[in-house]
């Protein structure tokens, strides 16, 4: 087939896909080789321990050569001369991937390096006859006219090979001088190179395979077409070194703040920071946990650190990285070898020998580990160290984690706090903690997702001026959706009106987790109705262990409170997204789990969900610890329960019912109402329930019996009058 504006002496037979060879950019040049070091003679180490001269014809520097000189003073990363490069030590390229018929030397390079590269496809193209070299740089301009159409005709072995690399960088000059070859049937050629440079070309295919799957996001719930760019609203997220707790920061308890801040002054640390060499080798480190509750920020963190690793950004000393989610790992339920694994994630990677090779630095990355539904079997597994012979997926996992299989490999697990108790805390190098947003990195995040930046400054007024709300939005699955309510309620800023009161963001949020809950851990139909009866069974459960332990003024709780509540531990603290196991900093004598909810005012949302629909289902005011009463004529009205709370809430000392009386007053209202069908249905009078309300919060006002209370009346009071 011809194809359209074929450079001449393409034959039609002859000519390539020319879609293949529309090659990225690299994300910055890299410095010209030659530039560093072109008129030296090098040693060069053959197979047999022999050593050949091999002299880099000396020429004129071309414009091209000056320029690249001048433009870029560092050189890439990477791109070091051959006795200075990082890895200098390590041994050559295996010498079975080298075709003896080819007479090819192999550097004592590590195959990555920028000088192994440039051998290697110098070689390889000297071995083309004029004719054939004047073809494939045609095929060459043609691909990339931008790039290489200038005085190609001009330009030798070594200036073309020198341009390839610095406009395509090292995977790329590869991957184009195959297909090249391969389309000009040159195919002992490019065996030969695939041969030399297959480290180089898998590592390639790889990153181009890892951005496709990780440069866009879904936030809070995933659907299709709803996706954004990662690097549009990527922000950094606190982490810490060691076990933090949650944040205990909260409005009306100033006591329990921590010194008024939102962390604790442990190490903080950046996850592109976690595998550096420097880091590493200092620390004794091979294998890292990075855990937090959830909406924390777990998987946007390691997508941002592959696509850093796949833009060249940081951590160019890991050759390959390997993220194995456990979402997709419970799915494999046939015996397989590691090889077999990651050639069924990543196809690109078949054939690949090398995982286990000294020189070759390699990152697993097992994301998720509160997905994964199977056990894992840390002591009764046995000991596994072929990577190439078949078992199950639970073997593989544990002996990789265990540093038995490919023990020279880096390990990443993340995970929801309450899951990681499955990991021996001896096959953990380096504990780490996902803390969430500060303030500044709140308002930052508000406004790379809104595009309006008078909105965005509007939603950060309003966040700033709720403290609870301000408090809870260090988890950014908060962030989100406060930043999507207002996008749909108010997409241009000049609205006078505010989308929704703090009760109804936090019943939002618990939507949010609740489809979450579905989708991950139950299986979730597209078509499905926002509320279910197994989602009002299972938060009635859970406002009712929130409500007995907030009446305690208790924050933490145990196994058997949770099996009290007819509750199951792992639906609750792993699968939930509300509840998460807590990690004291001192040891227990008792050495019971302890577990807490994501944060207080989870709790008091929860424990005011809990009595606002037991009053409306069975009607029955839960805060006054009385059988309900058959009513058989009407439904109670709701202002009776919330007199009650309002009574409650203003006889507490500490104010610890203050924020449960906002949230149950604030299900009362219209739109709450709305946002509750399909879980409650629409409560009779409720606008004349409210009204009475009012009234009544008023009266305790001017009463003023309890004067350290009426600043949370007032709150209510706005609330309801919204």
């Amino acid at each position: 087939m011809s194809l359209p504006d074929q450079p001449e002496g393409l034959d039609a037979d002859m000519g390539p896909d020319m879609e293949s060879f529309q090659l990225e950019r690299p994300p910055s040049p890299a410095r010209s080789y030659l530039s560093m070091e072109s008129d030296v003679e090098q040693p060069v180490k053959a197979e047999g321990d022999l050593t050949t001269p091999i002299r880099v014809h000396e020429r004129a520097e071309s414009p091209e050569m000056r320029q690249s000189e001048t433009s870029h003073e560092q050189p890439r990363e990477g791109a070091f001369p051959p006795e200075q490069g990082p890895d200098a030590a390590h041994q050559p390229f295996p010498p079975h991937a080298v075709s003896e018929s080819e007479g090819t030397a192999v550097e004592n390079l590590s195959p990555m390096e920028m000088p192994f590269i440039f051998k290697s496809i110098q070689r390889t193209l000297e071995k083309l006859t004029e004719a054939e070299f004047i073809l494939f740089k045609k095929y060459l301009s043609y691909s990339r006219p931008e790039d290489f159409a200038s005085l190609m005709v001009d330009l030798d072995v070594l200036d073309v090979v020198d341009r390839m690399l610095e406009r395509c960088g090292k995977g790329g000059a590869v991957k184009v001088s195959l297909d090249i070859l391969t389309s000009m049937k040159k195919n002992n050629l490019a065996r030969s190179l695939e041969g030399m440079c297959k480290r180089i070309k898998v590592q390639y295919e790889l990153r181009i395979d890892l951005k496709r799957r990780h440069e866009s996001i879904f936030e809070g719930i995933p659907q299709q077409g709803q996706h954004s760019m990662l690097h549009s609203i990527y922000t950094e997220v606190h982490m810490t070194e060691g076990n933090a707790g949650v944040n205990k920061e909260h409005e009306v308890r100033q006591s329990e703040m921590a010194s008024g801040r939102l962390f604790s002054p442990e190490i903080l640390l950046k996850s592109s920071e976690l595998f550096e060499s420097s880091f590493i080798c200092e620390r004794g480190i091979r294998t890292v946990m990075t855990r937090g509750i959830p909406g924390i920020g777990l998987t946007v963190t390691v997508q941002k650190f592959v696509m850093d690793w796949t833009e060249e950004r940081s951590n160019q000393d890991i050759q390959f990285v390997f993220p194995l989610p456990f979402r997709e790992l419970k799915y494999v339920d046939t015996e397989m070898s590691l090889i077999d694994l990651l050639c069924y994630f990543y196809p690109a990677l078949k054939g690949i020998d090398f995982i286990e090779s000294p020189d070759c630095k390699v990152l697993f990355i097992l994301e998720g580990l509160d997905e994964y539904l199977q056990p894992l079997s840390f002591r009764t597994n046995e000991l596994w160290h072929d990577v190439k012979a078949p078992t199950s997926v639970d073997m593989l996992v544990t002996n990789l984690i265990k540093g038995r299989l490919v023990p020279s490999g880096l390990v990443w697990i993340t995970s929801r706090q309450a899951a990681t108790s499955v990991i021996p805390a001896d096959c953990v190098d380096l504990l780490t903690q996902m803390r969430g947003f500060t303030d500044l990195q709140k308002e930052e995040y508000f406004r790379k997702k809104i595009n309006d930046q008078e909105l965005a400054s509007k939603i950060v007024e309003y966040v700033q001026s709720s403290r609870s709300l301000h408090i809870i939005c260090h988890v950014p699955m908060f962030c989100w959706v406060v930043a999507a309510v207002f996008k749909t309620k108010f997409p241009e800023a000049d609205s006078g009106e505010t989308p929704m009161t703090v009760t109804q963001l936090f019943l939002q949020y618990v939507l949010v987790q609740s489809t979450i809950r579905k989708s991950k851990y139950i299986g979730f139909q597209p078509d499905a109705p926002k509320w279910t009866d197994d989602d009002r069974d299972f938060l009635v459960k859970l406002g009712k262990l929130a409500f007995r332990h907030l009446e305690k003024d208790r924050k933490e709780f145990y196994l058997a409170d949770i099996q009290e509540c007819g509750l199951d531990a792992e639906h609750v603290t792993v699968q939930s997204g509300l509840c998460t196991e807590h990690f004291p900093a001192v040891h227990t004598v008792s050495q019971q789990r302890v577990f807490c909810f994501v944060h207080l005012s989870i709790q008091e949302f929860l424990a005011a969900f809990y009595v606002y629909v037991s009053f409306r289902l069975n009607h029955r005011n839960v805060l006054d610890h009385a059988p309900a009463i058959p009513r058989l004529f009407k439904e109670a009205p709701i202002v009776d329960l919330n007199k009650s709370a309002i009574d409650k809430a203003l006889q507490s000392k500490n104010g610890h019912l203050d924020l449960f009386l906002r949230f149950l007053l604030g299900l009362s209202v219209e739109f709450s109402q709305y946002l509750l069908e399909g879980l409650l249905p629409r409560a009779a009078n409720n606008a004349h329930s409210v009204e009475e309300t009012v009234k009544y919060i008023r009266k305790k006002m001017r009463e003023n019996t309890y004067p350290d209370r009426c600043s949370n009346l007032r709150i209510c009071l706005a609330d309801l009058e919204a």
